[in-house]
This record gives C-alpha cells, structure tokens and sequence, in this order.
C-alpha cells in the first residue's frame, strides 16, 4: 500500500476502474493516476477525446473486457451493471468491488471536503469554484464531474499539500450518503431521478441527511429551508432564476469567500466552461448552433427562457430524453418545457443503464405536446438540413445528457462540409446527409450514408473522390446494389451513385464497339447488343448489376466474364487521374479487377463478336434466363454469399451440410440455391452477418474449408465481424 499521511485513506497500489469513461469516472481516474496508484480501466464506449485525455495522465486502458492481472480494488461507474464481464471476472478474483461514489467518499473523509451537491448544476458551478479558489492562489485538491472545456485543463488535481479536497458528490445513486463534508454546497434541490427516488419528499429526505451530517459551513440558496437537525452555519446565496449561470457563479463565489477568505478581483474572467454546458457549436451570419447537457424540465425551462432573451429570432430545440423513468415521470412537464421552443423534436430515449420501458418512451412527452414529432437518429442530420434550407432560426439548440452532444457536433460537421462540395460540383450534382441505402440494394438492407451523392459529370467524380480522401471518408460506389450489404448502422463515408442520365449513355462507335456508362444496366447493354445483332454478351443477361459495379467485380455467368468482351475502360485511378486503358492493360482475376478496386471505372467500350440474327440471340438469352429463373432465388438477396473456393462450390458446400432452409432472424439460406442468403422480410445486417458466420463455421469444422465472402460489406469489415 502505498504511504499517505494524516488520516487520509492508504491508496492501493494498483486500481481497475470500469466505465472509466464517465464524466464522473475519469476525472477520479486522473487524481489517482496523480496520487500514483496504477490506474487501469475500461469502458465499452470510450470517447476519443476522453480516451486521449487518460492516456495523456498515464492510466492504462485495456484492450478487451477480459481481466489480465490480480486487482485488489474494482470501482466501477453506477450505470455498470454488476452482470458487465469485467466486474463478474473481478469479482470471482476476490476483488472489492465499489461504486464510484463509495470510493470517493473513503477519499474525501481524509480532506477538508468541500461537497457540491444539488440536482443539477454542480459540474458548472464546481467548475466556476475551481477556477476561483486558483484565481485566488488557495491550496487544494479537486475531482470534478466532467471535463472542462479548456481541454488544457485537467479534470483533477492531487496536491499531496492541500488539506481541501473540493469535489461534487452524486446523489442519483444513493451514495451522497456515504459522505460527511466539512463544508457543503447545495446548488438547488429539485426533484429528480425518479429511478432511485420515488417521490420528491425522498430526495428532500437526502438532501436534509447530507446537510445534518456536514460539519461547519453550509453554502445553501436562498430559497431552500434549513431543517433544525443541521449544526453547521449557514451562508445564503441570491438565486435570480432567469439564467442558471448567474446562479451557479453567486453559489461558487459564496463558496470561495467562505473557504479561501476572499474571491477573485475579476471572477471568471479565463473560465473557459464545462464541457457541454452551452457548448456554441457554430456561430453563423444568421444563426447559431448551441449543445447543452440540460437533461430536467427545470434545465430546459431555464435553458430556452435564457436563449429566447438574446435570440433574434426563432429557436428550435432537438431533445434526446435521458432515461425511462425519469421520462416516465416528467413526460408532461417536458411537453411543457419544451412548448417555450419556437419549434422542437424528440429523439429516442437515451435509456443508459435502464431496460426498455414503453411507459418512458419518448412518445410520452409527445402525448402531452402534440407539436412535438420524434426524429429517426441515424437520419437526424439529413431531415435538419432540409429544414435549414426551407427556413433559419436565430438558434438551433441539441438538448439531452445522452449522446446527443456527438450528433450535434456530427450534424455541424457535415452540413458545413455538404454546403462546401455543393458548391464544388456542378449544378445538376445531387448530395444530401443520412440517405437510407436499404431501397438502392437489392436485398433492401442497410442504414443511412453519411454522404449520398449523385455526380453529373466526370469532374463531379474527381471532385468528390479528391475531397473525400482529403477527409479521410470511404467511398462506395453504388450501382444497383446487386453485390452488397449495407451495416444496419449505415455508411460512415460517401456513398457515390451513378443514377444520373450523364452515367446511362449507351451507344455504339464508328467501330461497331458499344460504349456503355457506368450506371447502364447489364440488362439493358444486354438488351441494346440483341437489337443491333451483335452477339457475345449475352452471357451478361440477367447478371443484377451495372457497368460500373460489374468491372469492379469482374462479374461472370454462364461460363463467361464481362473483362472477355471489355475492348477499354475510361477510369479514375487511385491518383485522382482520368485514365483510358484497354483490356490488356488491367490485372483481372476471379471476382476482382485490382486497378478498380480503389479506382471508379466511368465508362466502358465492349467489343462484341460476329453478326448474329437478332432473333438467335434472344433466344440464347431466354435459354439463359430461364435458367437463372430455375436455379436462383426469386426473394430479394445479394447474389452469391461467397467465393467458390479452388477445386469445389460454396453452394455445394453449403446444401451437402443442411444448411438450406437456416435462419437467423429474417434472413434465411436459401432453399432453391444455398449460395444465396434471402431477406424473407424485416431481416438486418446483423441477421446476414450472423447467418455468414455460422455458415462459415460449419463448413470449416466439417470439410476444412475456409469461405472467403464475395458480396462487399459496408460500413463494417468482413475481418472485423467473422
């Protein structure tokens, strides 16, 4: 154990924190990373800036929730349930296990504790308080309960000096009880978390116990009555009620007077602020773009009524409920809120540790507040950006405690980025946010592209691949779909679409040649070779696919392969160069064209063979055709699942192992050919990624055989989910 003097708790040695990314987790991360305790820790949703700020103060985090080493100590945030891998493995280890709160009560009753309480407001005026007691050159140690906006500014500080620890205590989860301050400052008393207090009278019980146990001082608002069990001395603070940083700043300087004996000659005149407190995202000729943490109808009421004062204008408000019950419980004061809004929308509920609940569903809020709608997340910033292109409002305010502080910041960032390349491209150009991609495949899965485009012309494509690499973005190529599967949480990147009449040229040259765009159906070159009666492409009938999305693949059916009757290929190479090469000059293989693989072909010429009757070749084609028709599934899929492997068939495969007829949700192996999986209806990427999976499996444990996918994957990796 390592050696602490006084009376203050012996740190161990070595500590395991799960849910280490909370806004409450990683800032007692960081003051004992300071204290130097080896600090290790793990969250299941570790935000980069937060997974940068731990590293940068030296804690440890896992790679995987499995337990590596003995740990003494596990404390872990309240919203870890006690069934999550790592506090079971823990656990069996002989480890204790603590809340966040228990632990830092065992700390703080070796300090002289100042204690910020209240429902809400503590991280913004214990931020405030910090920044005073440092104006003012006071001694202490502090943990806060989120991060500062300054990203400069660490979140704790262990002063191995200080007899004053300054810290806020939660009382959401019941462990305000565990504490015994010195001093206590209470921000305001409104009944929340309904979860772990069932009625008002409860949390004022909580309050009232905290205050009875705190030894000297009591920093308490003007309005809240001080009941007859508290010994210490009361120090009052105005409360105006308009706007919550007023308020918040009178508490913190009552605070810093008490404790240090004076306040700073200019207060809060470098405070930066907290993290998601007021963050102003985007700051426009017309309008601004604001995220806040408000997640109580008295936070939202305060919120709007502040903004409506300054604001020039309307005031919209997106709000992302936090938690069932608490949604349960205040859905009608929410509507009520939420009416001060020029114009609102409801997310889901952000249910962090809560089990679903109907009762405290969104819906709720909007039965009491019949103007409210509620808004799809994945597709939240295409329908924002039409409204903003339809009317402005002074203010566009994201409110909630969930995530929706990252879709806030996501919409900023690519609305000003979609505005820069619509002016960048031509005008006939087509690009919108959130475009679902389920109805552009043929299987009719998948989530929204973060960017969906339809280019006009040639330099549209260099324009867009240039920009998109510029911003490190994927690219899809869409065709008909025919060869693909969509991740039901969509496409992270630019989704590209040769829909546009330039890309459906399909002619023939002074040679005799057909020149074909890159959105023309194989179908329909199929179709054009047969009117004119030029014969070798027929094998290509009935191949679900494009020009484009078929060089790609090197498509092939019927013992044939769309490169054997390809003359050139006009391409943008993976140099952003405009190419024209011939056949020979492409590496081919089976299922793939290496220079197109990161390159986009734009358009091809086809060099058919002899003259043939028309009618001879229709005919060939309903020959084709009709066996398709009777070896092919009629439900939507993908094509082929898998690469035949060297020597045998996957369908083959597949249908000697009873694999025909398997389901995974909606999504079955086909009955008429077991190289197919089908989407009987409703299935979702993760039903087909299931299904490939078990497929695989069995046929490796079985035959030895590893399949190899040979439909693409967007918006996960192949490698990644087998």
């Amino acid at each position: 154990m390592m050696a602490t003097e006084d009376k203050r708790l012996a740190l161990p040695e070595a500590v395991l924190m799960l849910g280490i990314g909370g806004m409450g987790m990683a800032p007692l991360a960081i003051y004992l990373a300071q204290a130097g305790c080896r600090v290790t820790g793990w969250d299941d949703n570790l935000q980069r800036q937060v997974r940068e700020l731990l590293q940068r103060h030296g804690v440890e985090l896992l790679q995987s929730s499995a337990l590596t080493g003995q740990h003494a100590l596990l404390v872990h945030s309240s919203a870890v349930s006690d069934s999550h891998p790592l506090y079971r493995q823990a656990q069996q280890a002989g480890a204790r296990c603590l809340r966040r709160g228990e632990f830092l009560a065992e700390i703080a009753a070796g300090y002289n504790l100042l204690a910020v309480a209240g429902s809400h407001g503590k991280t913004t005026t214990t931020g405030m308080l910090i920044d005073m007691l440092g104006a003012v050159g006071f001694n202490f140690s502090y943990i806060l309960g989120g991060l500062f906006s300054n990203p400069a500014q660490s979140p704790a500080r262990f002063d191995p000096e200080a007899d004053w620890l300054v810290a806020e205590i939660d009382e959401s989860d019941g462990t305000i009880e565990g504490f015994s301050p010195e001093a206590t400052l209470v921000v305001n008393c409104d009944w929340d978390h309904a979860d772990h207090y069932t009625s008002e009278d409860e949390l004022a019980e909580a309050f009232t116990r905290l205050i009875a146990r705190t030894k000297t001082h009591l920093i308490l608002p003007e309005t809240l009555a001080v009941n007859e069990a508290a010994k210490a001395t009361v120090t009052r603070f105005s409360v105006a009620g308009l706007n919550f940083n007023f308020d918040n700043a009178n508490a913190a300087l009552a605070a810093c007077r008490l404790i240090a004996g004076k306040v700073p000659k200019n207060p809060l005149d470098g405070f930066q602020g907290i993290c998601r407190r007021q963050d102003v995202l985007h700051r426009g000729k017309d309008f601004i773009v604001m995220a806040d943490y408000a997640h109580h109808p008295t936070e939202i009421s305060a919120l709007l009524n502040m903004v409506k004062a300054e604001a020039d204008g309307p005031v919209w408000v997106v709000f992302q409920p936090h938690r069932y019950t608490r949604t349960r419980r205040f859905a009608a004061d929410f509507g009520d809120a939420l009416a001060l809004a020029d114009q609102a929308w409801l997310l889901p509920v952000y249910a962090a540790s809560e089990p679903p609940d109907e009762a405290g569903a969104a819906e709720r809020i909007a039965g009491h507040n019949p103007e409210l709608s509620l808004l799809d997340p994945l597709t939240l910033s295409a329908f924002l950006d039409r409204e903003l292109a339809a009317a402005q409002p002074a203010a566009l305010l994201f409110v909630g405690a969930g995530d929706i502080d990252r879709m806030a910041r996501r919409f900023v960032k690519d609305r000003q980025r979609a505005l820069k390349w619509r002016q960048g491209m031509t005008s006939e150009a087509r690009l919108v946010l959130n475009e679902p991609l389920a109805r552009k495949t043929t299987i009719g899965i998948g989530g929204p592209a973060r960017y969906y485009t339809e280019p006009a012309t040639d330099a549209d494509v260099a324009y867009l691949l240039n920009e998109a690499r510029e911003a490190k973005l994927p690219i899809l190529p869409l065709g008909r779909g025919s060869n693909l599967i969509v991740a039901d949480d969509g496409f992270n990147g630019v989704a590209l679409s040769f829909r546009h009449r330039h890309w459906k040229v399909l002619d023939s040259d002074d040679e005799g040649r057909l020149v074909a765009g890159a959105g023309v159906r194989l179908k329909e070159l199929c179709s054009f070779a047969a009117k004119h009666g030029l014969g070798g492409l027929e094998f290509l009938e009935g191949v679900p696919g494009t020009v484009g999305g078929s060089l790609r693949m090197n498509a092939g059916a019927m013992g044939g392969w769309i490169f054997d009757v390809v003359a050139e290929v006009t391409f943008l190479g993976e140099d952003g160069e405009l190419h024209t090469w011939p056949k020979a000059s492409f590496h081919v293989g089976y299922r793939e064209c290496k220079e197109l693989v990161n390159g986009m072909a734009l358009r091809a010429v086809f060099q058919p063979g002899e003259a043939v009757q028309s009618e001879d070749i229709r005919r060939t084609m309903d020959t084709y055709a009709g066996k398709r028709k009777e070896s092919q599934p009629r439900q939507p899929s993908a094509g082929c699942i898998f690469k035949n492997p060297e020597g045998n068939h996957a369908g083959k495969l597949i249908d000697e192992l009873g694999l025909k007829g398997a389901r995974e949700g909606g999504a079955e192996v086909s009955t008429v050919h077991a190289n197919f999986i089908v989407n009987t209806g409703g299935a979702t990427s993760a039903d087909i990624i299931r299904l490939v999976r078990r497929i695989r499996e069995t046929v490796r444990r079985e035959r030895g055989i590893d399949l190899q996918p040979e439909v693409l994957l967007a918006g996960l990796r192949w490698e990644d989910v087998l």
